[in-house]
């Protein structure tokens, strides 16, 4: 199971690897998805999410192997839209007269994040103008198909959708956006192992730095 952001770059690396489409890959937000792996983790052989703190809860519970876990990429903020106001600092938003869309931060971490880099805003700008739009995605067509928002999503989805990038938040803005890679114990057969294994490939590398992410 893949945080919902990564939806691209996955598909993108299994249609190059045919050799893995036996593995199936399902999206959601990360806090989704370790709910639900909290109500049911069989057949769950990995998790790839972008939230260290959802990772941890799988990691407390003792459902993942340690020896297999490790930081696969990280990522930055950046506000999407269109406007002919040029914004150079975080408060420049409250500016532009528009609603800022946002992931849902009860189901995924680019919410939180979002709402940790608003922080400085007028509480009152934020109650009037902050919209939740289920998970990354989901504010990326909002903003697609609303001249009136700008969104808050990750630097590597304004790439992949070719979506004008209007101000980067700094990094100190909020928590670090790390992608955490797991496996799940007793789940884990040989086919997961190899895939993981090869996620950790010059190849994989290279697609995670087109895209945008940073890698070590």
């Amino acid at each position: 199971m893949v945080a919902a952001s990564m939806n691209n770059l996955m598909t993108e690396i299994q249609s190059e690897n045919p050799q893995f489409n036996d593995i199936p890959i399902s999206y959601g937000g990360s806090i989704s998805i370790v709910r639900r792996i909290e109500n049911n983790k069989r057949g769950v052989g990995a998790v790839l999410l972008s939230s260290e703190e959802s990772f941890d809860i799988l990691d407390k519970l003792g459902y993942l192997d340690n020896e297999l876990s490790y930081t696969f990429a990280s990522n930055s903020l950046v506000l999407i839209g269109k406007t002919n106001k040029k914004i150079k600092t975080t408060k420049d938003i409250e500016s532009i007269k528009k609603k800022v869309v946002i992931a849902d931060p009860k189901i995924a971490p680019a919410g939180v994040y979002s709402l940790q880099s608003l922080g400085s805003l007028n509480q009152e700008f934020l109650d009037e103008n902050v919209i939740f739009a289920g998970d990354v995605s989901s504010v990326v067509g909002s903003v697609k198909n609303n001249i009136n928002f700008v969104g808050i999503v990750y630097k590597t989805d304004a790439i992949s959708h070719n979506l004008q990038v209007l101000f980067e938040f700094p990094t100190n803005s909020h928590d670090k956006i790390l992608y955490k890679l797991g496996v799940l114990k007793n789940n884990s057969g040989n086919s997961i192992l190899k895939y993981v294994k090869f996620l950790k490939s010059s190849f994989v590398k290279q697609k995670l730095v087109d895209h945008g992410y940073l890698v070590e």
